[in-house]
């Protein structure tokens, strides 16, 4: 889109749709976890972890984009552009990575949703009652067939995380207020691998790029969206991070959502401080 002097607008209408398309695709239920890699990994490790994985994927996903727009038209989705750069082995690879995606990370998040649910609502039901009722209530969400359709779905689930974030992190420092500094952990290298495991689960924007790109009516502009958008979602993480760690050191849970609960982990950890 040119403006009234000739000039390129920096960031236009249809550049902010994508960039919302793709935070809501990133920005999720891995930010619930960002306080607990300080936690675990104390604050220099996790810093680390923390800037390797922003560079890692902010550069992958740049690289992604600009691949994008030398590929053919007929390129539209991830494992198009497999077959196009290596061949039919390549577009195998990148399927059966993808299916891996797709299988495992599913099963963490019915986990961690499992685990939420039964310290939200004790008594009610067991873990795996969990698993199975969660599993069934996505099974309509995952037979939405294209990006464009379950628009409605990444908005409320990235929201809902946000507002999550938010309020959990309001709580917690309002009920860690008036104590004395924070406890350091103590760092083993199972902790700070464990970091980047929770950060690796945080990013995931890489399949979803080529439907966005074929979808913007001027595709060079995608480079510059993706890399605002990655940075964006990181500082979001680093804030979500520094702001639960400070108010609770090591003390933090693996979610930061169990200092909204009320039975004995989140009163414990004021009394331990």
């Amino acid at each position: 889109m040119a403006t009234s002097n000739g000039k390129t607008a920096f960031f236009t209408m249809e550049d902010a749709k994508a960039s919302f398309n793709l935070f809501c695709c990133v920005c999720g239920i891995g930010s619930l976890a960002m306080p607990s890699n300080y936690a675990r990994a104390g604050p220099f490790y996790a810093s680390i972890a923390l800037a390797f994985m922003i560079f890692a994927n902010t550069y992958a996903t740049l690289k992604l984009s600009k691949v994008m727009l030398v590929a053919p038209s007929s390129v539209r989705t991830y494992g198009d552009l497999g077959e196009w750069a290596l061949g039919k082995w390549g577009r195998f690879f990148t399927v059966v990575s993808q299916m891996g995606v797709c299988l495992l990370v599913p099963c963490a998040f019915l986990v961690l949703g499992s685990t939420l649910l039964e310290v939200l609502f004790p008594d009610c039901f067991s873990q795996t009652v969990w698993i199975i009722f969660m599993a069934l209530m996505v099974i309509p969400v995952c037979l939405i067939p294209t990006l464009k359709e379950s628009a409605g779905m990444a908005f409320a689930g990235c929201m809902g995380t946000i507002v999550a974030d938010i309020i959990a992190v309001v709580v917690l420092q309002y009920n860690m207020r008036g104590h004395g500094s924070i406890p350091s952990p103590d760092i083993t290298a199972h902790q700070v691998l464990t970091c980047f495991g929770n950060l690796a689960l945080a990013y995931g924007a890489a399949i979803v790029v080529p439907d966005l790109q074929r979808e913007h009516s001027q595709p060079q502009r995608m480079p510059r969206v993706v890399v605002i958008t990655i940075l964006f979602i990181s500082g979001f993480f680093v804030a979500i991070a520094l702001a639960g760690y400070t108010a609770g050191g090591c003390q933090l849970s693996g979610n930061i959502l169990y200092s909204i609960v009320s039975t004995c982990t989140f009163p414990s950890l004021s009394r331990r401080s």
